[in-house]
């Protein structure tokens, strides 16, 4: 059985998995006058695509014999439209997908820092506050919103029992690892290099086929000082794409914040002369987000609500949502 596009790994494995093998469930449903294969998938929810007409053909084979012709009063098997997702952990495992506006994308979602290294330790309310902890639970958040819009998301730094936590409290670990399996090293250079090898490697295999593909990765900002909180985003100025991608996020947040906070004056600073490894060295467009300022207390009181790192990750999904319906190849 093919796999539909959306894609997400196990620890141990690098090859894209069947969807069964993620908890794919499939539900019984009765075809009805005039029903094809593509209206019937897309009657309960699932985007229409030759992956899926290929699994669904597969899946009730027993029913067509061999023939493409659906039958009006007859059930037949298709994938339930939520699929499960151990990665965001039990609350939010179970992803329903919504639309197929982001079908053929692909992202590449990488939180900052990870395993040994924190970055940097903010202090909050007599909590510490952590940096890559802050950034990772951000990203699993944009991740979901993606996969919902139909996307195929690659989350590269990983956790296998954080998953999305709405807590003010996001204790600081070590046991963070690489898509794949692969231990992340807290020598710099190394941990920079392996993660801009995985992403490349997964680009090769979808270039071609991708409508688009993009590296976005989150990170708070700890050095400075700043008046008001605020969101830079960082791109790669030799990619025309990258430069695009970086001002559909940056009038995306000035749009939201001027609707929901219009007396924030957002500035969207975005930096076209950064120097930073995986910006540089990404074959997709690569963008780098700053979500604040984790020395900033205006900042650590607005990312240690997990309500608003759910708007933050909302609003960068937007923001590429507005990228995409741009993109075409």
């Amino acid at each position: 059985m093919k796999p539909l596009k959306i894609l997400l790994f196990t620890t141990f494995m690098w090859i894209a998995l069947p969807m069964q093998l993620l908890g794919q469930e499939y539900i019984s449903v009765t075809a009805g006058d005039g029903d094809g294969i593509w209206s019937l998938l897309r009657e309960n929810g699932v985007a229409p695509s030759p992956e899926a007409v290929s699994d669904f053909k597969s899946t009730n084979s027993d029913r067509l014999k061999g023939r493409d012709i659906l039958h009006s009063g007859k059930t037949y098997l298709v994938p339930s439209s939520s699929r499960v997702y151990p990665i965001f952990g039990s609350k939010y495992e179970r992803v329903q997908i919504l639309t197929d506006r982001l079908e053929g994308h692909v992202y590449y979602i990488v939180s900052g820092h990870g395993g040994p290294d924190p970055g940097t330790l903010g202090k909050y309310d007599g909590q510490l506050l952590p940096e890559d902890e802050i950034a990772y639970d951000t990203s699993l958040r944009l991740a979901r919103n993606l996969i919902q819009d139909g996307a195929t998301v690659y989350i590269i730094v990983r956790d296998e029992n954080d998953g999305i936590r709405d807590s003010r409290n996001l204790k600081d670990d070590e046991d963070e690892y690489y898509l794949g399996g692969e231990r992340i090293v807290l020598n710099q250079s190394k941990r920079l290099k392996d993660r801009t090898r995985i992403i490349n490697k997964l680009f090769d295999k979808h270039k071609g086929s991708a409508l688009s593909q993009q590296m976005i990765s989150l990170h708070v900002d700890a050095y400075g000082s700043r008046v008001e909180p605020q969101i830079d985003v960082h791109f790669k100025a030799a990619s025309d794409s990258g430069y695009q991608l970086s001002r559909s996020l940056r009038d995306t947040m000035k749009a939201k914040y001027a609707q929901h906070q219009p007396g924030r004056h957002y500035k969207g600073h975005i930096d076209t002369s950064t120097n930073l490894y995986v910006l540089n060295n990404t074959k997709p467009p690569a963008v780098l987000v700053e979500l604040g300022n984790i020395r900033h207390s205006g900042d650590q009181h607005r990312l240690v609500k997990y309500g608003n790192r759910q708007a933050l990750a909302d609003w960068l999904r937007d923001g590429l949502v507005k990228n995409a319906q741009g993109v075409t190849s």
